[in-house]
């Protein structure tokens, strides 16, 4: 039986997961990753990436791996922040325009190529419901995101999340309407805010 406890001891510091430039840097034989799929031990979820057996895959935390450049937007992040209860198995994110990766696209999710400017504009950090921690467009740049003719989706999570937002104590109005400006939703929102308020 082979000794698999550093691979083992990998995957418990990271929440299940052995990414296999890290098995490189610590000196394990690349060939113990293909022998623990073997054993049962693990089980491959993407190139360069494992996860402990029978442990759940965490889909976003998988796919933002494999594509760095993904910063998770609009529909998505918006389930992530709490700012709807809706979930959505597609995929909203945004890129820097010179980011190109096919496997990014897939067959039905929405990623827009931005500016370097209007890509950087509230990038945070948010842990899954998995304890994974992701790259999310903050609460102001969500709700912005959500009256963007670039993403066409529920008008009721538009409506629900700016609810919440308003209701948030974190909410920054003054920061929302600076980041609408910038991204060209400032009328739409403001006419929303009218109704609301």
């Amino acid at each position: 039986m082979r000794d698999y406890s550093k691979l083992l001891a990998l995957a418990g510091k990271n929440n299940g997961y052995i990414f296999s430039k890290d098995v490189a840097s610590l000196n394990i034989a690349k060939d113990y990753l293909k022998f623990a799929v073997q054993d049962g031990i693990i089980e491959k979820v993407a190139h360069g990436i494992y996860i402990e057996k029978d442990n759940f895959i965490d889909t976003l935390f998988v796919y933002q791996k494999v594509n760095s450049r993904v910063v998770f937007s609009a529909f998505t992040s918006a389930y992530l922040l709490d700012l709807t209860t809706r979930d959505t198995d597609i995929i909203y994110g945004s890129t820097p325009m010179n980011y190109y990766s096919k496997s990014a696209k897939g067959d039905k999710n929405v990623i827009i190529r931005e500016k370097k400017e209007i890509y950087n504009i509230g990038i945070t950090e948010i842990k899954t419901s998995f304890g994974n921690t992701v790259k999310v467009h903050d609460i102001h740049r969500t709700v912005c995101d959500l009256f963007s003719p670039k993403y066409v989706g529920d008008k009721f999570v538009q409506i629900e999340a700016l609810k919440t937002y308003l209701r948030r104590e974190d909410k920054d109005t003054i920061k929302l309407m600076t980041y609408a400006k910038l991204l060209g939703v400032d009328k739409q929102l403001r006419e929303k805010l009218e109704v609301l308020l």
